[in-house]
């Protein structure tokens, strides 16, 4: 077992936090858990598919979602990478091999347009909670790269191309404060990363530890490249945005 977790188990005084904190059973098989900060179902999911919310707390509300003889979960958390931390590694409990992340990302460069879905590769460590993973804090671990599973990404990637949905694998970097990314940017472009966002990282990090596999998906709300800022952004471009986060359903739902 992970010395992580090892320590996590040790320290945890046989509390169920999966069940208490974030009220899933350990016991139930789920096909695959959707991990969204702010996003909740009726976002992506049409009114026709059953779904059914099985815990509200203060931490997140959770999801059931039953589909073609498929039983999903879906997780509203708060933003940033300090939550994805706390939920993503009790979850080495869960009888689920199968996670994917769902947010937004802003671009980094030109090419890339509001509404567009990345399935990144891999995403970037720019923020503090994913040095938590490793057994001794290293400020040199910053900036690394945390991998998806190609497996699970080539499955998505597949379903896009029968649902005739674009998606794209780009790097992206995730950080901890929108409003001090600014002064960065051209740093982050340096490193290869073409979109930016909260949380991604420390998800992939996160499944690696527990032995998870793991993918995201993420769409294009804004484009610091040509001035089209996630705060004050033109309706038109609100609207494209929403409607093309409901195509995300069908690839959740073909998993």
């Amino acid at each position: 077992m992970n010395k992580l977790i090892k320590c996590f188990e040790k320290n945890s005084f046989q509390t169920d936090i999966l069940k208490d904190v974030y009220g899933i059973s350990n016991k139930e098989h789920f096909d695959c858990i959707f991990v969204a900060p702010t996003w909740t179902p009726d976002k992506i999911f049409d009114k026709k598919i059953k779904i059914k919310q099985i815990f509200s707390g203060r931490f997140a509300n959770t999801f059931n979602i039953k589909h073609n003889k498929k039983n999903y979960l879906f997780i509203t958390l708060q933003i940033g990478a300090p939550n994805i931390i706390d939920f993503c590694l009790p979850c080495y409990k869960t009888h689920c091999d199968n996670f994917v992340f769902i947010g937004s990302a802003g671009a980094l460069v030109p090419e890339i347009k509001i509404g567009d879905i990345i399935v990144p590769e891999y995403a970037i460590s720019g923020n503090g909670a994913t040095l938590y993973l490793h057994d001794k804090l290293d400020s040199k671990n910053i900036f690394e790269k945390m991998y998806s599973t190609k497996k699970l990404n080539k499955q998505i990637v597949n379903v896009c191309c029968n649902k005739n949905i674009k998606a794209l694998s780009v790097p992206v970097i995730s950080i901890d404060s929108i409003i001090s990314e600014y002064q960065h940017l051209d740093k982050f472009s340096a490193m290869g990363a073409k979109a930016i966002e909260m949380e991604t990282a420390t998800f992939l990090g996160c499944m690696k530890t527990i032995k998870k596999k793991a993918s995201a998906i993420l769409v294009i709300s804004d484009n610091s490249a040509t001035g089209e800022h996630l705060i004050g952004r033109a309706e038109e471009d609100k609207k494209h945005y929403h409607n093309i986060r409901r195509q995300i359903s069908d690839i959740l739902l073909n998993i």
